[in-house]
């Protein structure tokens, strides 16, 4: 008989040992017999002895959880060859063991549902160790945490089209972007309208509109928010000359701070309809 098959004889054998271990020999949870990880790993190391490795691997150790990897592998054909792997999670607030030594409970679930995989059971693949923790100590799994609901941007009708405030500011940053130096004033005016709409509308969100965040809570802060995202282009355009435009349209928001909301509606409304 060649040495490779003799090796293949062995993990043969202590298969049919551990299949054929005394019931004196496991433990007993509920009716039913678990083999002990320690009786696991010496049916292995009789049959293989150093021709068989365990490696175990922890893939995950931090405050809330630890889960790790044992690979068993034995010497065939001139070198190492992996003939069976589990894996084991144990996670740290559950029972007394676990707060001090999770690390160590995880590795030796994961050795014996390895040497499971390989045969050695002795009956039931999960071990007496495995078994009794699951049942006196283990916690379930903490649930995750949900997601953040998120919020859709609100979205207005100015002048027949629907717009949302980021679509709308980046209207603004192109029609800045075309502006050079000799820009006219209707295209100056055209431009602080622009923004001037955009702070009407969306200084009050349509009625139901679920708050962000972060969002203003008046339409005074709004404005104020608004208008300071805005003022490296409101500043510019005083510098190139516009002084008088760009102190009108300062002089123009002074009324929407001091708003109700039936009147910032009703001035709303002459933007739906397009009556600018």
């Amino acid at each position: 008989m060649s040495s490779e098959e003799n090796k293949q004889d062995r993990l043969l054998g202590a298969v049919r040992s551990m299949a054929e271990l005394p019931d004196k020999d496991k433990v007993n949870i509920k009716g039913k017999l678990y083999a002990e990880v320690h009786t696991r790993v010496q049916a292995f190391r009789e049959a293989f002895g150093s021709d068989g490795k365990i490696i175990s691997t922890v893939h995950i150790a931090d405050e809330t959880k630890v889960m790790t990897e044992t690979v068993i592998s034995v010497f065939k054909n001139g070198s190492w060859q992996q003939i069976a792997n589990d894996f084991a999670e144990e996670f740290r607030a559950s029972g007394m063991v676990n707060k001090t030594s999770a690390v160590e409970n995880c590795l030796t679930s994961s050795i014996g549902r390895a040497l499971a995989a390989c045969g050695l059971s002795g009956g039931n693949y999960a071990s007496f160790e495995e078994v009794d923790h699951a049942i006196n100590d283990k916690a379930e799994a903490p649930s995750p945490k949900p997601k953040k609901k998120q919020i859709p941007p609100v979205v207005v009708m100015i002048d027949g089209k629907e717009w949302n405030l980021e679509d709308r500011m980046m209207a603004i940053e192109n029609k800045i972007s075309g502006i050079d130096v000799n820009v006219d004033l209707d295209t100056i005016e055209e431009l602080l309208e622009f923004i001037y709409v955009t702070i009407v509308m969306f200084a009050l969100p349509p009625e139901g509109t679920p708050a962000k965040e972060g969002d203003p809570g008046t339409a005074s802060e709004w404005i104020e928010q608004f208008t300071q995202r805005n003022r490296p282009t409101l500043l510019e355009l005083y510098k190139r000359g516009f002084k008088d435009e760009i102190k009108a349209f300062h002089k123009r928001l002074d009324p929407l701070r001091d708003m109700t909301i039936s009147e910032f509606q009703s001035l709303q409304k002459l933007y739906y309809k397009g009556d600018t």
